[in-house]
């Protein structure tokens, strides 16, 4: 997972082709990242730490975080958020460096990076409940549908063909948001719309991407 904001337009075949340049700014910023990484993650191998570890403490360490912006407690929420969001992107550029890549873990953290979005928003619908603000309850089940369907869609798909990273508002993006918008609460209610508005445009990105490859793996 790496942070990134990048508006490029393409023309091809004279349409606007931004997810190919999205898809090669996380090759550009990945090596980067690891590099700045590789200290920390060097001090962990050799304190015997695996990415499994990091995964394990990446997802607590969000409930916790979920558990301080229930509270409104914004600024620890968000900032706790943040810590565990990059203890998460740690955990491949540790594999990689240690060498124990395997798609076993490549899932694993999947499926817990599920969980933790679902945690974050889940804490902010939930206050929204019990303070009576049906907008942002509203705006904060609309943002977690789009966040899981957008994730749902790629794994599907992945069993037929290579989708990639495609769309308007993947994870890093949303990671992003979602800490702008807990560090700014007034805006609270701004950064759920984005959520909203760029997730259901990126799963209309990606059904049309999969539409498109899936037509073309039927040609003869």
């Amino acid at each position: 997972m790496y942070l990134y904001l990048t508006i490029v337009v393409l023309k091809k075949e004279g349409h606007f082709n931004l997810a190919r340049k999205k898809e090669v700014m996380i090759h550009v910023l990945k090596g980067p990242f690891e590099k700045a990484s590789r200290p920390l993650v060097d001090l962990l191998i050799k304190h015997h730490c695996t990415a499994f570890h990091l995964t394990i403490i990446a997802f607590f360490g969000t409930l916790v975080a979920a558990f301080v912006i229930y509270y409104q407690n914004w600024v620890l929420g968000a900032s706790l958020f943040m810590l565990f969001s990059l203890v998460d992107a740690l955990d491949g550029s540790l594999a990689r460096r240690n060498n124990t890549v395997k798609p076993i873990g490549a899932f694993f953290d999947s499926v817990m990076d599920r969980f933790s979005d679902s945690a974050i928003l889940f804490a902010i619908i939930f206050y929204a409940f019990n303070a009576e603000k049906r907008d942002v309850f509203l705006l904060g089940l609309l943002a977690l549908i789009a966040a899981l369907i957008t994730s749902y869609i790629k794994a599907k798909a992945e069993n037929f063909l290579e989708l990639g990273s495609i769309g308007l508002l993947q994870r890093p993006e949303r990671v992003l948001i979602i800490f702008l918008m807990l560090l700014f609460p007034k805006y609270l209610i701004l950064g759920l719309w984005i959520l909203v508005i760029g997730g259901y445009i990126t799963i209309c990105q990606r059904l049309y991407s999969a539409y498109k490859k899936f037509n073309h793996q039927s040609l003869p």
